[in-house]
């Protein structure tokens, strides 16, 4: 992404002499500073020399070279807390005692803990009105990933061990897929992540109930140009039968949910009519916290939204409501532009927290680790430039119901970034670069 400049007033660095920022310019100010300081000490004249070169050269790498778009100080920063990190894991395995069975071939269980006080768990009769309550912590209990007993079998007769389904303690999770652009791929990668994970999530109530799938749905609040219809080959009916159903004084959203039948993934349709001007009035933000509401309650637990490349009152409040915002951006100068000003935006009404970061569409000799770096994140996934996506929506399905290979990998880390403890094909558990050991993170929920 050479030759693309941040906009006045974004978060990029200011370049100030030099072609660097105020804080790499003070870096190579104190290297040449320490360099003139040690040529007036009382010491030997050749390690005079050698310390000096030493500490203008630091001070200049320091200002320059930036792998991956950061600083060199960061990246021994972050490899201090790896070691730091797998010294006190080596620690704790060796400190923890060996447990035994209780009884001669009883085989052992893991320990799972429920992090989640007072928290109702999900009624297995599926989506239909379950009263979940109120729920402060959304966390999922992971399994112990070194557990194998395949003796225990799930009561779904499909052989998989119940034990590595994770007991889901938490409520539910909101994920929205955002871009200031259009033509991005948002509402492609919302329809995508949210038909894996409805194929092939899966959750227990408790440690000993049989395993489940994870009740997804995908609502489609792009009031100007909803597509989701034409990716999974469902016309009816759309949240305009239910914004204009007057049959009833309070309609309830479910009532126009439709299954798609070949992921089981429950989708709210967008407008069949661009909603704009005096039309905008029938979606507002009382409309969409109904809706949410009314779906949280229903006992899912995820909720993908597919917002609008707009910045209005309504996408305003479906980013608040958000557990997790994925902004979308493609190898483009434009598209990277409006990174950072939707980025910008949403920093500035407190959203900054929520925000990660896919690349969309990517092709080979394309990086983005420059933005990444002046935006302070890191891509949670890459997904590569596939015609297969296209043939896919004119076939009016997912790609994950029948594709393959490195696109259906990138998504599913995409998805597992999710739910964690989505399978991974093997080959996608590598870093995304050389350093992305610093962005992993063992996350539940």
């Amino acid at each position: 992404m050479r030759g693309v400049r941040i906009p006045h007033e974004l978060n990029g660095e200011d370049q100030f002499i030099l072609g660097l920022s105020v804080t790499r310019l003070a870096a190579l100010a104190l290297g040449l500073l320490a360099a003139y300081t040690i040529l007036h000490l009382s010491l030997p004249g050749p390690l005079q020399l050698i310390l000096a070169l030493g500490a203008a050269l630091l001070g200049a790498a320091i200002a320059w070279i930036r792998p991956e778009g950061r600083s060199l100080i960061h990246w021994a920063l972050a490899a201090i807390e790896f070691k730091l990190t797998q010294h006190l894991a080596d620690e704790s395995a060796v400190s923890r005692p060996p447990s035994a069975p209780s009884k001669k071939g009883e085989s052992l269980r893991p320990r799972l803990s429920l992090v989640a006080e007072n928290a109702h768990s999900v009624s297995s009769e599926g989506p239909r009105p379950v009263d979940i309550g109120s729920i402060e912590d959304e966390v999922i209990e992971l399994p112990d990933p070194g557990f194998d007993n395949a003796d225990d079998a799930s009561a779904n007769g499909d052989g998989e061990s119940a034990v590595a389904v994770p007991v889901y303690l938490g409520g539910p999770q909101v994920i929205a897929f955002f871009s200031t652009k259009g033509g991005t791929g948002r509402t492609t990668l919302a329809t995508e992540v949210a038909a894996l994970l409805a194929m092939k999530g899966r959750y227990r109530e408790s440690p000993t109930s049989p395993s489940q799938p994870l009740h997804v749905a995908l609502i489609d609040f792009d009031l100007g140009s909803a597509n989701v219809s034409a990716r999974l080959g469902i016309a009816q009916p759309t949240m305009l039968d239910y914004l204009c159903d007057l049959t009833l004084p309070c309609p309830d959203p479910r009532d126009f949910v439709i299954r798609h039948p070949a992921t089981h993934l429950d989708v709210m349709l967008g407008p069949s009519k661009c909603l704009s001007g005096d039309r905008a009035e029938l979606l507002g933000v009382a409309q969409a916290a109904h809706i949410l509401t009314t779906f949280k309650s229903a006992g899912y637990q995820f909720l993908i939204l597919d917002i609008s490349a707009t910045l209005g009152d309504l996408e305003t409040y479906l980013l608040e409501t958000a557990t997790r915002i994925y902004c979308v951006v493609t190898p483009t100068a434009g598209s990277v532009q409006s990174l950072y000003r939707g980025v910008e935006a949403l920093r500035r009404i407190g959203l900054g927290a929520k925000l990660g970061y896919v690349a969309n569409k990517m092709r080979d000799g394309f990086n983005l680790a420059e933005p990444m770096g002046d935006l302070n994140g890191s891509l949670v996934a890459r997904i590569p430039y596939d015609p297969s996506f296209d043939t896919a929506e004119n076939r009016h399905e997912p790609l994950v119901v029948r594709g393959s290979g490195a696109s259906i990998e990138a998504l599913s880390v995409l998805a597992a970034s999710i739910y964690p403890a989505l399978k991974l094909p093997a080959q996608s558990r590598s870093a995304l670069s050389p350093f992305g050991w610093f962005s992993k993170r063992r996350r539940a929920g």
